[in-house]
């Protein structure tokens, strides 16, 4: 960088060119940044791609392989020495081990999305209908019962699961694909989210269309529900993942071997007195397909979603 000097006694100003030594650390530090902004790009690939790449590659070795590579650190420690197929024969049943075992992991994955498609559309269904009466119909003490649903979102499941056992038990719904919907049905979380959202729509919309005779019934589905598609669809991807990850709930409210989820059948591949870590990381790689679909297809809606409510 130039720089400007000035004689006090002739009051005269003279320009000095850029240093040398100046100039060669600003190229350097121009050089750096990329670098380093790169380097922390691929620090941060490895850690969260790592995992999934141990997965796959431990889905499809031997079993006693896992282990017997680990120490010291090699190549063989991630990649396979010998390929095989054979934990998923195993966890669908196809050989012979699995078939003894009963093992039938394709009906974890069906029941876990016939459970996991029924909570998403009933808790669109009845979120979306509670996120337009707290953000847009007038309703004396409305304020009080948002803190209300707010104050359940913050209480932790396991507080719950008591009372909840209990009262599906009353109902007569343990051993049964209601014991698993019924109780996710509508989420304190999901309400607050659509809340945010709708509550930015202009209700100059709504003032127009009831002038003109329209219900709120109405205006909710024909006014409200298409501007509020990006935020829908963000709040269906975020419920589908938590349903299709839940584990603790599932694991008490049916004992019924047909009824199980993939994430209770992943599990009982460790005992007390055994793991499989070859059935549990193929059990897993076959888990994690359907949400990564699932996430692919609707990200440009979850993104928009994510940004038009707020939603960090």
């Amino acid at each position: 960088m130039a720089t400007v000097t000035t004689n006090p006694t002739t009051g005269s100003t003279s320009v000095r060119p850029p240093d040398a030594a100046h100039g060669s650390r600003v190229r350097l530090t121009a050089l750096a940044e990329p670098v380093f902004r790169y380097l922390a790009y691929a620090v941060i690939v490895v850690v969260f791609l790592l995992p999934f790449v141990w997965m796959f590659f431990g889905s499809v070795r031997r079993e006693i392989e896992i282990h017997g590579y680990m120490f010291p650190f090699s190549w063989h420690t991630i990649v396979p020495v010998e390929w095989t197929i054979q934990s998923y024969l195993d966890i669908f049943g196809i050989s012979e081990e699995g078939a003894k075992g009963g093992l039938r992991f394709h009906r974890g994955l069906m029941n876990s999305g016939i459970i996991a498609v029924a909570v998403v559309s009933s808790s669109m269904l009845f979120n979306t209908m509670a996120a337009y009466f707290f953000a847009r119909l007038p309703f004396p003490g409305k304020k009080w019962l948002t803190a209300y649903v707010l104050a359940t979102f913050l209480l932790p499941f396991e507080v719950t699961v008591v009372p909840l056992y209990l009262v599906i038990s009353e109902m007569g719904l343990r051993n049964s694909y209601w014991a698993m919907i019924v109780p996710f049905y509508a989420s304190p979380f999901i309400v607050f989210m659509l809340t945010q959202f709708l509550g930015g729509i202009p209700k100059d919309l709504d003032e127009a269309a009831l002038v003109d005779g329209a219900s709120y019934w109405a205006i909710l589905w024909k006014i409200i529900f298409p501007n509020a598609l990006p935020a829908i669809a963000t709040a269906a991807l975020i419920e589908f993942q938590f349903i299709w990850n839940l584990f603790y709930w599932p694991l008490i409210a049916t004992s019924s071997l047909d009824l199980q989820v993939i994430q209770v059948m992943i599990a009982s591949q460790t005992s007390d007195r055994t793991v499989y870590w070859g059935r549990t990381f193929a059990g897993l790689v076959v888990a994690v397909f359907p949400v990564l679909i699932l996430f692919l297809f609707g990200q440009r809606y979850y993104f928009r979603g994510a940004v038009l409510s707020g939603m960090k």
